[in-house]
């Protein structure tokens, strides 16, 4: 009989501190944009294998599509209700940490923050800091890198092109053949994006150092959109590339190509093994040495100041954005889902990537190379709009490029000068720091 009360009260006391465990466990709120079921699955799996078992912290994840995000991000963080961490677009989370909503993870984590983020890409923070304050941590990157055809180049003579002196020289030759070079975006949605790797590789940038007006009339910024735009105007190549399929047929034996399109070429390729390979964008010569920066982002987690839970949902961040971790999800995204691909925002979890290797060094490399546009209080969309305009205006309309791009840097100024106006009082926040 006692030693049956004795069992009793055993399995009591242990339901008890069960409960209490079950209890004291942590449960973060996680938004993450553009981020599918499957790949959900996938990091709610390491999650529940490593992090959640050590820590007890658990994750529930939201994916939400890129449409309508920022707005509903927008809504969440004015009422209140918004989620602990939020996989977002970096100039979301600058915009919305000037505005106060945000955690600024300088001021909150310090020296933990900059020792974590010694494994990361350093041009990435561009995009989500502002007056030494730190809103994201990149979780997952975009470089462009350039394709090539092995086979074709050879048998032209050509070797692949180093710089862009190199592929202007090759571009007679490859026309004579009903052959051409292109760029990544043409001059459409996005091609903001090309014109900045020009302006990157000649040491211009989007704005001042102080980031209150225009740089794009500096003459920096003026010779790289006049190289960028004779591309097309002086050598012909084409305004809206179908990079896969051309380069499938020779048609575009070199090109750059948009980061997420890569995949396409690892699995759709089977007849062209050993026939392609990638390399660093074209580069500039500049200052004795050759720049082959390109346009990046790196896409960051975020952490709302609304969150209750800001010590728990730190360690998470820094989980998810971790060596480990990122060489675990790199792996499984690529296996688990045929055609995709992520890109690390951790250097070392290259070497999980289940590709060549020469593949792997390259897209390191111009991660390391590349650099994410700036943030400024200005909006995104409309300072894109307004160069886009611009390229559109001396490719199709055949307007000078110096006054398409003054024009340009005049409207930005407009822009940047209304809404610094408008954010004067977050502004003055971060002055007095």
């Amino acid at each position: 009989m006692r030693k049956h009360y004795l069992v009793v009260s055993l399995l009591i006391v242990l339901v008890v501190l069960g409960s209490i465990t079950a209890s004291a466990a942590t449960n973060l709120k996680v938004w993450m944009v553009g981020v599918n079921n499957e790949r959900v699955k996938i990091i709610n799996d390491i999650l529940e294998a490593d992090f959640t078992p050590k820590t007890g912290i658990k994750a529930e994840i939201d994916p939400l599509p890129w449409a309508e995000s920022d707005r509903r991000m927008q809504l969440a963080a004015a009422s209140g209700d918004a989620p602990d961490i939020a996989l977002m677009s970096g100039l979301l989370a600058a915009e919305l940490g000037v505005r106060g909503a945000m955690v600024d993870f300088k001021q909150e984590f310090g020296k933990d923050l900059e020792k974590h983020v010694q494994d990361s890409f350093p041009n990435a923070f561009r995009t989500y800091e502002f007056m030494g304050a730190v809103f994201g941590v990149p979780f997952q990157m975009a470089v462009s890198p350039m394709v090539y055809r092995i086979d074709i180049l050879k048998d032209l003579g050509l070797a692949k092109p180093v710089t862009w002196d190199e592929v202007r020289n090759m571009l007679p030759k490859l026309q004579a053949k009903q052959m051409n070079f292109s760029l990544a975006y043409g001059i459409e949605a996005e091609s903001f994006r090309d014109f900045q790797m020009f302006l990157w590789q000649q040491g211009g940038d989007m704005y001042s150092e102080d980031r209150t007006k225009s740089a794009w009339d500096s003459p920096q910024s003026l010779k790289a959109f006049k190289e960028y735009t004779s591309f097309y105007n002086d050598y012909k190549i084409p305004q809206s590339p179908q990079h896969f399929e051309a380069f499938r047929r020779g048609e575009l034996p070199v090109a750059c190509i948009p980061w997420w399109t890569y995949a396409n070429y690892i699995i759709g390729l089977p007849d062209l093994a050993g026939k392609w390979s990638i390399s660093l964008v074209p580069g500039t010569k500049r200052d004795g040495k050759v720049y082959h920066t390109n346009w990046a982002a790196g896409t960051p987690l975020a952490m709302f100041k609304s969150s209750k839970h800001k010590k728990e949902a730190w360690e998470l961040i820094k989980y998810m954005t971790g060596k480990d971790f990122q060489a675990k999800y790199t792996e499984l995204v690529m296996t688990r889902i045929p055609g995709t691909i992520h890109l690390p925002s951790s250097k070392a979890a290259y070497s999980a990537m289940q590709i060549p290797e020469e593949h792997r060094k390259v897209l390191l490399q111009q991660a390391e190379y590349s650099t994410a546009p700036p943030f400024a209080i200005a909006s995104e969309m409309i300072v894109n709009r307004y160069i886009e305009f611009a390229i559109n205006e001396v490719v199709v309309q055949k307007l000078k490029p110096e006054e398409a791009l003054t024009k340009a840097a005049a409207q930005m100024n407009g822009d940047l000068k209304t809404k610094i106006a408008e954010y004067n009082r977050f502004i003055k926040n971060y002055t007095k720091k």
